[in-house]
């Protein structure tokens, strides 16, 4: 079965195969590409490789409508839990195996985004296995 890679902008994307769909850095309101509504998001595990607004978005709002597995780093899923959401923290380095594959965090890195800032530490969410992407554009005018 081939898996359907979807792009909504920004950093956030969702991988679907079959019946399991999974979305990356759920950051749809505000987003410029304006593609998709939180409402309309179907899926069972959010992945948010770190806190910004920008990249956590509207995970409190997905998890909770679709009682979907919030994975990120131990902060970012304690935040996730104070709101009420299902979550799975991990560290960096770490590995574990779910029932769609693997996953491990690895760090990574970007500026601060202001002139003399530093660097913020953020995880990068890797190797998701047991899924072959097959990437589509995505338009819901389609």
């Amino acid at each position: 079965m081939k898996t359907k890679l979807t792009y909504f902008g920004h950093a956030c994307f969702m991988l679907t195969n079959g019946d399991v769909s999974m979305i990356f850095d759920p950051f749809l309101t505000g987003n410029t590409w304006d593609v998709a509504k939180k409402e309309d998001i179907k899926c069972q595990y959010i992945f948010v490789s770190h806190g910004h607004d920008d990249h956590y978005g509207d995970t409190d709002f997905i998890a909770k409508a679709n009682d979907a597995l919030v994975i990120s780093t131990a902060e970012v899923a304690g935040k996730a839990a104070e709101a009420g959401c299902r979550t799975h923290a991990m560290h960096l380095g770490g590995k574990y195996d779910f029932e769609f594959g693997s996953i491990r965090l690895v760090p990574a890195f970007h500026g601060a985004g202001v002139p003399g800032g530093h660097a913020a530490g953020c995880s990068l969410i890797s190797l998701v296995t047991s899924f072959t992407l097959l990437a589509t554009q995505h338009s819901l005018a389609t």
